[in-house]
C-alpha cells in the first residue's frame, strides 16, 4: 500500500511530461521568425492580414488537436515549415499562452502523427 501511494506522484509527473516539454518562448521565437508575416502573434506587432486568426484566437478556439492537424497537413496559403514535433508543441504552447488559458493538454511528441517529420 505504501510503495502504491508513493509511485502515484510519479506516475502524474510521467503524464505531464508533454505539457511541461512544449516551451512558449521557443514558440514565441518560431511565430515571430515564421507566422508574423499573416498572422498576429505579438502584441507589439505592427501589421498583419485580416483575413487570418491571431495567435491568441487559436490558443482560445482551437483545441491541440486541431492545431496539430493542420500544422501537419499541406496548406496552399501556408509555406512548408516543416516543423518537428516539438516545434509545433511549442507553438500551440504559445498559442495558449497569449489566450490566457492553461497549457495542458499541449500537443507533445507522442501526439502527432506518425508519418510527421521530425
Amino acid at each position: 500500500m505504501k510503495r502504491l501511494l508513493l509511485s502515484i506522484p510519479l506516475l502524474c509527473l510521467l503524464q505531464m511530461s508533454p505539457a511541461l516539454s512544449a516551451d512558449a518562448i521557443k514558440g514565441e521565437r518560431l511565430a515571430r521568425r515564421w507566422c508574423a508575416e499573416c498572422h498576429l502573434v505579438a502584441a507589439d506587432q505592427t501589421k498583419a492580414r485580416t483575413d487570418v486568426p491571431s495567435f491568441a484566437s487559436l490558443g482560445a478556439n482551437r483545441n491541440a488537436d486541431e492545431v496539430l492537424h493542420f500544422l501537419t497537413q499541406a496548406h496552399p496559403r501556408m509555406p512548408d515549415m516543416n516543423l518537428s514535433r516539438d516545434e509545433i508543441a511549442d507553438l500551440y504552447a504559445y498559442m495558449r499562452k497569449l489566450a490566457g488559458t492553461p497549457l495542458s493538454p499541449t500537443p507533445g511528441p507522442d501526439n502527432l502523427p506518425r508519418d510527421h517529420r521530425g
